[in-house]
């Protein structure tokens, strides 16, 4: 909007804003209409937001922004509760200590053999770079040379050719001549 329509909307603005009865739940615009917000939410009036928290219940246009009852649980349950967790934990602790000491044996002797693998690896893979490099030089300088090559032709195709013409014109004014 610019300010000649805010000027000539003032008073819806001013009507729409002084007491705002919705509130957009999307973007948080407030608006004494619906109409327009996306998604509107009836503000509560403020008789009912003073209301304590048992009577705030009952008020329908509060039942959405009041948070949810905790749920009641006795002592035992969450005891038990507590006691199945602990019991999981254990069980996945022993577990993987059982692995860990099957896979201790192993990895003591692939750890060695696999610093040794890497480093060769990393030779080979460094070997393989450099070739690479090398052949793909190599297939550069040929393509280059290939091209010079044509080039010399050409350039020797033309050579052959002036000269056969200086020949001709030669062989042509001698015979005219006689």
């Amino acid at each position: 909007m610019n300010r000649k329509q805010i000027a000539e909307n003032l008073g819806d603005i001013h009507r729409l804003v002084v007491e705002p009865k919705y509130l957009c739940r999307s973007c948080a615009r407030s608006s004494a209409s619906k109409d327009s917000l996306c998604k509107p939410a009836a503000i509560p009036p403020q008789a009912c937001q003073n209301k304590p928290l048992e009577q705030q219940q009952s008020c329908a246009l509060l039942a959405e922004a009041l948070p949810a009852a905790p749920v009641n649980q006795t002592s035992e349950q969450k005891a038990q509760a507590v006691r199945r967790v602990v019991e999981k934990v254990k069980e996945k602790a022993l577990l993987q200590k059982a692995q860990l000491q099957t896979s201790q044996a192993e990895t003591v002797d692939s750890e060695i053999f696999d610093l040794e693998d890497k480093k060769a690896l990393r030779k080979a893979k460094k070997a393989i770079k450099k070739h690479y490099k090398q052949q793909k030089k190599l297939l550069k300088l040929a393509d280059k040379q290939r091209k010079l090559l044509k080039k010399q032709k050409k350039l020797e195709s033309k050579v052959n050719l002036s000269r056969l013409v200086a020949q001709r014109s030669e062989a042509q004014a001698s015979s005219n001549l006689h």
